[in-house]
């Protein structure tokens, strides 16, 4: 018996053992199909798009099934959650107490369940895509004329709830629900009233226009992430398995031995850049965070404010080029334009958000005097251990700028540059052994499954977006609500740039940006380009705005996230994540002003930038009540935010005596020569 049981008990460690075996193959070829086809085009992209978005949802499933596997852990915890929703229901009279056990007794029993469905879900999305791509040519040329089967039909139904599924395990609830209303919103159309009314559609108009008819689920939004997103989340991932996290890290650390202001400034930079690729403020806030706000608690820094620096910072990296949380490579073929030009478009508004950041944390830590008097000299050394990563850095860049490559493209070769580059690196402090190449081919297999395993909770969120965007153009909602915008607005620039604003916060509330992103444009962009506005600069000014909603009350899903890590008040993190991002919510409407800041020009770019600069410092010292020497009153804090105005928004004189006045102000502050009746009480 006891050997029975032993043999039993080996049993799930085998299947894990097969399972991480079968993950990493398909990790690897994943990856490897994606260079392959940037460097082959050996099928048309719709076609590699079904086979990238099958092999991605299969991988995607299987991780969700890994989570599970053998996890003893899960099941102590399922059986604890079933004891206090039994409490909860027995030892308490109230109704609510029973509904909530109940409902905890039901999240547990599915949890038992849930890697059965997940694994079957695997099976169902190699199942359906394989259907698609054996049916391929009669789905892409001959369907649409003699009609689709009733198999057709199934298999896009199954679809689109694949990527659903996937898009709630991966992201929520808050993005799934816009999915599945806006299915149900093309069932319902006839039965709605005013503006959400339209004609409807059955179930097999749904299915054909959500995935089997090649579109909705297979829009240029899976194009776009399975070539371009890919390539460049895969290229971080293989970066990310060869060192260059640690080697960020390791920087960061030396620099906060170095500075006064410690690792506050440092914590700000690295979840600006993981911010840029991950795509998620929420994921970067439970990443980065996770490590940051502990690093920043034991400077001093408090509990709120630790939550604040790293969910601001966070979001912010969601704007910064040249990824912008993948929405750089959905805004360039939306828009029709160039990558470069994103990018372009993207670079000062990023730099004046972070610029404004740093200056907010830089006054926070000196005001409290939460600075660190113990500093060593930096070593530049550290610099040196990561080196070999700039050149596959240039070549990226050089190829996107120069060169003027698409992003696929630009991806491959840096990636075909980074792993001899990685070789000829370890055979040189390493020494030429075989060891050495052996063990650096291990490391590259791992980079490549690596890279698509960073990949695959996208895949999902890149179909439903298509769903989602489908059915709201075919019903004809977009082109209502921006009609309707652009009446209530009354012909008025600002007052419509003011519900824009409103609205991209709103639609982007617990959104990943690139959820975010295409709802804004879908709904909101419209509406602003009809009144004159660029479509590069509408699209960044609502692309800002949605991503600020990571930080935005109610919902602030960055704040909620760092204020969990750092055991802080939510209310008061959301408070001071508004006074540090406080800049971001006037940005927007500083380059609906001057387009120069996105249409790069001279000499208007570079009269402008400076005085923006000025503007942003102004309204930074106004909201920390700080100028780095003296904490400010009421008085003075307003007689700021009356010269922010001036500098972002005034005639160009209005601008430069603003932006004199800035600087006089500051001056005469620090030398405590400013006049009482300005400031007649600091506190």
């Amino acid at each position: 018996m006891s050997e029975l049981k032993e043999r039993i008990s080996i049993l799930p460690r085998n299947g894990e053992s097969l399972l991480n075996s079968i993950i990493y193959i398909i990790g690897v070829s994943l990856t490897l199909f994606t260079i392959y086809y940037a460097y082959a085009h050996p099928m048309e992209r719709l076609r590699y798009s079904n086979l990238f978005l099958g092999v991605g949802l299969t991988l995607f499933y299987l991780l969700e099934v890994q989570k599970h596997f053998g996890n003893d852990e899960t099941s102590e915890r399922t059986q604890q959650s079933e004891q206090i929703g039994l409490r909860s229901i027995t030892g308490r009279a109230s109704a609510f107490a029973a509904i909530a056990g109940i409902t905890q007794r039901i999240k547990s029993k599915y949890a038992r369940i849930d890697p059965v469905i997940a694994f079957s879900f695997a099976i169902a999305s190699a199942a359906a895509t394989g259907y698609i791509e054996y049916n391929y040519a009669n789905l892409q040329y001959d369907a649409a004329l003699y009609g689709y089967t009733m198999v057709d039909h199934i298999v896009g139904l199954v679809i689109i709830v694949l990527v659903a599924d996937a898009t709630r395990r991966a992201f929520g609830n808050m993005i799934t629900s816009v999915v599945v209303l806006s299915v149900i919103y093309a069932f319902v159309g006839p039965w709605l009233p005013g503006i959400f009314q339209h004609t409807g559609m059955n179930w097999e108009q749904v299915a054909r226009h959500g995935a089997i008819g090649l579109t909705g689920t297979y829009g240029f939004i899976l194009g776009v992430g399975s070539t371009w997103v890919a390539i460049f989340i895969m290229f971080a991932g293989m970066a990310k398995a060869f060192g260059a996290l640690d080697y960020v890290l390791n920087i960061g650390r030396e620099m906060g031995t170095s500075l006064h202001t410690g690792v506050v400034q440092i914590a700000v930079i690295a979840s600006m850049i993981m911010g840029s690729i991950t795509g998620s403020a929420a994921a970067n806030t439970a990443t980065t965070g996770s490590f940051t706000i502990p690093m920043i608690k034991e400077q001093g820094i408090r509990a709120d404010f630790a939550a604040a620096i790293e969910a601001v910072a966070s979001s912010g990296g969601q704007i910064l080029p040249p990824v912008m949380g993948v929405a750089a490579f959905l805004m360039a073929d939306i828009v029709g334009v160039p990558y470069v030009s994103v990018i372009r478009a993207g670079l000062i508004p990023a730099l004046l958000f972070y610029f404004s950041v740093s200056v907010a944390v830089y006054l926070l830590v000196l005001k409290f005097g939460w600075t660190t008097e113990e500093t060593t000299s930096f070593d530049w050394t550290v610099f040196l251990t990561g080196l070999h990563f700039a050149i596959p850095l240039a070549v990226l860049l050089y190829t996107l700028i120069i060169l003027r490559f698409t992003p696929l493209a630009a991806g491959m070769y840096t990636i075909f540059t980074m792993i001899p580059v990685i070789y000829l690196r370890n055979l040189y402090v390493d020494g030429v052994s075989v060891d050495t190449v052996v063990d650096t081919t291990i490391d590259t297999i791992d980079g490549l499954k690596q890279g698509a395993v960073e990949m695959a909770p996208l895949v999902g969120i890149l179909g439903s977006l298509g769903v989602a965007l489908v059915f709201i153009t075919q019903t004809g909602l977009a082109q209502k609500i921006s009609l309707q915008m652009v009446a209530l607005a009354g012909g008025i620039l600002l007052l419509l740039l003011i519900i824009a604003m409103i609205m991209s916060i709103l639609f982007g509330l617990g959104m990943p940006t690139p959820a975010a992103y295409i709802l804004v444009v879908m709904l909101v962009v419209p509406s602003v380009t009809r009144m004159g506005v660029p479509d590069l600069t509408a699209h960044m000014f609502v692309f800002y705005f949605a991503m600020l909603s990571a930080i935005t009350p109610p919902v602030a899903v960055a704040v909620a996230i760092g204020s969990s890590i750092a055991e802080s008040d939510f209310t008061k993190s959301c408070v001071q994540a508004f006074r540090i991002g406080a800049s971001g919510f006037l940005i927007p409407f500083t380059f609906i002003a001057n387009d120069s800041l996105i249409y790069w020009s001279f000499p208007e770019t570079v009269i402008a930038l400076p005085l923006v600069l000025f503007g942003i410092t102004s309204l930074v010292i106004s909201t920390i009540g700080y100028d780095g020497v003296n904490a400010l009153g009421y008085g003075h804090r307003a007689f700021y935010m009356i010269l922010t105005f001036g500098a972002l928004f005034g005639p160009l004189p209005v601008q430069i005596t603003a932006g004199a006045l800035i600087i006089l102000v500051a001056f005469l502050s620090n030398t405590d020569r400013l006049p009482s009746i300005i400031d007649p009480a600091r506190n």
